[in-house]
């Protein structure tokens, strides 16, 4: 009996072997990864939720931060932490287990930041981003997939050195921001040819549990986000649970309760926040949170990838509430809404929990070269104004195949457009491996460059917003022109939408700007297609109207107005609040069937928004009731009536302002 029992004693001996924490880091510094690794020999049936690990970090002014720790690999847990503040910062680490519960503490002294730590929502303006420091944040950026494919894409040929060499084309051409998407490329059969495990993200695809997750995707996640943080690149994730790829049939997927997992259809797993199939969710999304929300890089949690096909609002909450308990650092939330209509109101948008309004627009939804301005404008005004979020395209591209130098001036269109109706569009990358595809995306790649190139001449970026409703006149009938204000700066984008080749030509453009008169102005004209300066003028406005010839062009023109000493009438503290009343030009013009209108009213009082035709005769009433001060817009719809010229008034009060619209079908 003595050698069974000295097994056993063994046995038991190896099972309840107690935990080691590695001698922790003696120093840190603020906002980078700071890192604690635990070694276990004990073997659990479940490695990933046997153990519960909980950290709780406190700073020198006393604030403590809790975070929780993940399973790494072989026998080995880590807790990532990035200290927000320099300074000596004491730790206590409880490690939970059944049979057990140890505690560790210790000590570092974290250095200052080399950094401008998280991005979050500019608290100053909601509208866009900043870091902890307070320095804007823009992001420019792509649609990436997995750094393997976005390689295959731009031509760089499978190796060892595939990746290195596409983040370092990246960071050349002043690539800012890369969307990840969290899934097996293996969906996109043209990848077969080239792909290697680089490819592969899904962190639960294929394996023998739920809650148990791929730990070759982690280290490989965990690479990723080091080589973008070292190209000063952030990551915007998007974490995919499995049915957002329409090329996963549910029924081969280990979700399906054919296959012994808790759902019956694919729509079962964003319907509903309680049950098991809900917690097996919450635990991804906690182990995502837990593994790579202490990278400073990380720019925002994209948790449901076009709202609308399957998620459920109680769904979303449920996630934001795993985000909130796991992430001390409130990096935002971001849950992505597609419509085949511009005028469609996200339901997304309106949820407290989601920080980012992030709608897609591609060439399938039937815009062209020459109507995606009017598309891309009218969708971020449109957020801009109802939401107090950043207005973000987390895709935006002409679609497969459509390689045409038009649809390169698609692109810029559309992103010129978006970026003064206040948004940030992110290029999608074409989807297919073609020396004509490696070409365009290149090109892309061409337009972030001319971006960063025009916004360093944009030097009071920070306070410009979208002021459609700016009075522009002397306009030429097939130019359209999207216009932001700031304190001393106006931004205008024109794009010729009849044609890419001919010239426009003799025309000035004129804008009506408070409190310039008396003022010297610098107006520099910009190419949008290289970012040269194409023409400039100077002088000192005698009006509140500034006449400025315009040069001749062809496709689009950008122009930078700077006046010295000049407030141009846009208050950032008070942005509701307009001293003018303003009826808008509708966008688009023309316009089939939709339409959007923006005005501004300075003091409450009985409003007015009336449509008539060219007879005089009242179609439709838009608006008519009391509105306090600000800025308003609203949707008309023109299905019902013949193509044809047709005026929008606005009334309030004693003011009273009338536009042509014209209904084209």
């Amino acid at each position: 009996m003595r050698p069974i029992l000295l097994v056993l004693l063994l046995a038991t001996s190896l099972h309840a072997a107690s935990p080691v924490m590695q001698p922790p880091p003696t120093t840190g510094t603020q906002w980078e990864v700071y890192e604690l690794t635990f070694q276990d020999s004990t073997s659990y049936q479940n490695p990933f939720w046997d153990v519960t690990i909980y950290a709780v970090f406190t700073s020198p002014g006393g604030t403590a931060y809790r975070i929780r720790g993940f399973y790494y690999d072989a026998y080995a847990w880590e807790a990532r932490f990035a200290p927000t503040e320099p300074g000596q910062w004491s730790f206590s680490v409880t490690y939970m287990r059944a049979q057990d519960t140890t505690v560790f503490d210790g000590s570092f002294m974290v250095s200052s930041a080399v950094s401008h730590g998280f991005i979050r929502v500019n608290p100053s303006n909601p509208n866009m981003f900043s870091y902890t420091d307070g320095t804007s944040h823009f992001p420019i950026g792509v649609n990436g997939h997995t750094p393997a494919v976005t390689a295959a894409y731009l031509g760089i040929p499978a190796g060892p050195q595939q990746v290195p060499v596409m983040w370092d084309s990246l960071e050349a051409h002043g690539v800012n921001t890369y969307r990840l998407f969290m899934f097996n490329q293996e969906a996109f059969a043209d990848s077969f040819s080239w792909n290697t495990d680089e490819g592969m993200a899904n962190l639960v695809y294929h394996t023998d549990s739920l809650d148990m997750y791929d730990l070759r995707v982690g280290k490989l996640m965990d690479r990723w986000f080091q080589q973008a943080l070292a190209h000063n690149i952030n990551i915007y994730l998007n974490m995919f649970v499995l049915f957002d790829v329409t090329a996963y049939p549910f029924n081969t997927s280990p979700w399906a309760s054919s296959n012994g997992g808790p759902f019956t259809d694919s729509n079962a797993p964003y319907a509903s926040a309680s049950g098991v199939g809900a917690q097996l969710e919450r635990d991804y999304y906690t182990y995502i949170v837990s593994r790579w929300g202490a990278y400073r890089n990380l720019f925002a949690w994209e948790y449901d990838n076009e709202y609308g096909y399957y998620s459920m609002p109680p769904w979303i909450a449920m996630v934001d509430s795993v985000i909130d308990a796991n992430d001390p650092y409130g990096h935002p939330h971001s849950v992505s809404f597609w419509n085949y209509s511009y005028s469609s109101t996200s339901p997304v948008d309106t949820l407290a929990g989601v920080n980012i309004t992030d709608d897609h627009l591609y060439a399938s939804n039937d815009w062209t070269e020459f109507n995606v301005d009017s598309a891309a404008n009218a969708q971020s005004v449109s957020r801009y104004l109802q939401y107090k979020k950043p207005v973000m395209f987390g895709e935006f591209g002409s679609g497969d195949a459509l390689y045409s130098p038009a649809w390169l001036v698609f692109l810029r269109a559309g992103y010129w457009a978006a970026f003064t109706g206040g948004s940030y569009p992110i290029f999608w990358w074409c989807g297919d491996f073609t020396p004509a595809g490696y070409a365009f995306n290149q090109s892309e790649l061409d337009m972030v460059t001319t971006a960063v190139k025009l916004f360093s001449s944009l030097r009071a970026l920070p306070t410009l917003r979208p002021a459609n409703y700016a009075t522009l006149t002397n306009m030429p009938q097939d130019v359209r022109a999207y216009t932001m204000k700031g304190d001393s700066d106006v931004v205008v984008y024109l794009r010729a939408f009849t044609g890419d080749t001919t010239p426009v030509t003799g025309f000035s453009l004129s804008l009506s700007l408070s409190g310039i008169t008396g003022k010297t102005w610098e107006a520099i004209w910009l190419d949008p297609a290289t970012g040269d300066s194409v023409a400039g003028s100077t002088g000192t406005s005698v009006s509140d109207t500034l006449t400025i010839s315009a040069p001749v062009f062809e496709a689009d023109l950008l122009l930078h107005l700077r006046i010295a000493g000049a407030s141009t009438g846009v208050n950032p503290a008070a942005r509701g609040t307009p001293s003018e009343f303003l009826l808008a030009q509708n966008y688009p013009n023309p316009f089939n069937p939709t339409t959007v209108i923006c005005y501004a009213v300075p003091e409450r009082g009985m409003v007015t928004l009336k449509i008539y035709d060219v007879l005089g005769r009242q179609v439709a009433t838009l608006v008519n009731e009391v509105r306090a001060p600000g800025q308003y817009m609203v949707t008309f719809d023109g299905s019902r009536l013949a193509s044809g010229v047709y005026f929008d008034r606005l009334i309030s009060g004693s003011h009273v302002m009338t536009k042509k619209i014209v209904l084209m079908k």
